[in-house]
């Protein structure tokens, strides 16, 4: 376990389970004096939370972050490359508490950001919900080589992304489109300026947050495609 003034972080091998345990117990009696008040990460412009952890070279990281010690959503994720891995969380709804932990094994992750089609569900910005309307898609895949692929309405489209300092899902200048006119009521352009504008990620199980927005103040809500 490593004690920061902003974040715990916890790194563990899936096959080690015993250091897991030993590791998830010191965390846990730790917490009450860990957690990092919202008054000081609830901002944008407030001091960011941000860690650092070693990675080895062909190791997979995920950063998890929780508000209870309970549920735990992945809110960052890089392969090793034998450097330290540098991570800030960039999200805006941080919660009272804030804990990390930092999970390691030696191949890709089958349930983190990547290789999984996203859907999208709704547009939330401040008290307005916006949904797509009935029967039109706008979705991406993130693959692990760096290209997002997807619909938006009725054109197929392409682009880059990175992952700056693990939570930033960051989008390239531009994104390569087919050319169809899509109905009236379509999302299509405040789909794509909405990723241009996004911040920090999360997700929990099988749905995806993005936050976006000069100051992350909006979230873009996404679930897996089955």
């Amino acid at each position: 376990v490593r004690d920061e003034p902003s974040a715990v972080v916890v790194k563990s091998h899936f096959a080690d389970l015993t250091c897991w345990k030993t590791c998830l117990l010191a965390l846990v009696l730790a917490a009450p004096a860990l957690g990092q008040e919202a008054s000081k990460i609830d901002s944008f412009e407030a001091t960011p939370v941000s860690l650092e952890f070693p990675s080895s070279d062909g190791d997979y990281h995920l950063v998890e972050a929780s508000r209870d010690l309970r549920k735990w959503v992945i809110v960052g994720q890089y392969p090793g490359n034998g450097k330290p891995a540098e991570f800030k969380d960039l999200r805006s709804q941080l919660g009272d508490n804030h804990f990390y932990r930092a999970v390691t094994k030696s191949e890709p992750f089958p349930d983190g950001l990547l290789e999984r089609e996203w859907q999208l569900i709704a547009l939330h910005e401040s008290d307005e919900i916006i949904q797509p309307k009935k029967g039109r898609t706008h979705s991406m895949t993130l693959s692990r080589n760096k290209r997002v692929t997807g619909w938006n309405d009725c054109n197929r489209y392409f682009g880059s992304f990175s992952l700056v300092k693990g939570n930033w899902l960051k989008f390239g200048e531009g994104f390569g489109s087919t050319l169809m006119l899509c109905m009236p009521g379509s999302l299509d352009f405040k789909f794509f300026e909405s990723l241009h504008a996004s911040k920090g990620f999360e997700v929990d199980g099988n749905k995806l947050k993005i936050y976006y927005g000069d100051n992350a103040e909006h979230w873009m809500e996404f679930e897996e495609k089955t």
